[in-house]
């Protein structure tokens, strides 16, 4: 009998080496503080995982809300202080890559964003993608990946606000 037990430890034990983590983190607090905008959409699957590759073992870090809410808030509080009338921001197809690159130096956890938007600005439309780039710097030995998975996508989704209002403004239209 002890030795069935040990070995289905030993089974356990090893089958969770090399495996995946799963790291929770809470955005909810971004998402709540952001104001009202109902010009101002962001849709994608409900991903809600963030997989970051490149340390010695894959982790998964989980956003609560999901990632499109999370990019979708900042986007509102970022935006809502230009906001003009007739103006329709959507967002769709957003994808986020998380990578940590070790051999950098100084080590750093880079995500990388992309999205279609289409603006429509009093009744001029225009329709464009957007490739971001975030990267801060890791400590390899406690990575704390539960705080630097938000403040990348936070520092994304800020420059992703910044790129679509340079858009907003080139399309002509006056406040």
């Amino acid at each position: 009998m002890i030795k069935c037990v040990l070995a289905a430890t030993v089974a356990l034990v090893l089958s969770g080496c090399g495996g995946k983590t799963m790291i929770q983190s809470d955005m909810s607090r971004m998402v709540s503080a952001s104001p009202a905008s109902p010009w101002l959409t962001v849709d994608n699957r409900g991903e809600t995982v963030v997989t970051v590759t490149g340390l010695d073992s894959s982790a998964k870090v989980q956003v609560t809300p999901d990632i499109a809410s999370a990019v979708q808030a900042r986007l509102r509080t970022a935006l809502q202080p230009n906001y003009i009338t007739d103006l329709i921001i959507h967002c769709r197809g957003l994808e986020i890559a998380v990578s940590v690159a070790k051999d950098a130096e100084p080590p750093a956890a880079n995500l990388e964003m992309s999205a279609s938007c289409r603006i429509v600005a009093r009744g001029l439309v225009s329709s464009k993608g957007y490739r971001i780039h975030q990267s801060l710097p890791v400590d390899l030995a406690a990575p704390r990946l539960d705080m630097l998975v938000p403040k990348l996508i936070d520092g994304a989704s800020t420059q992703l606000a910044e790129q679509i209002w340079a858009d907003v403004v080139a399309t002509g239209v006056r406040r």
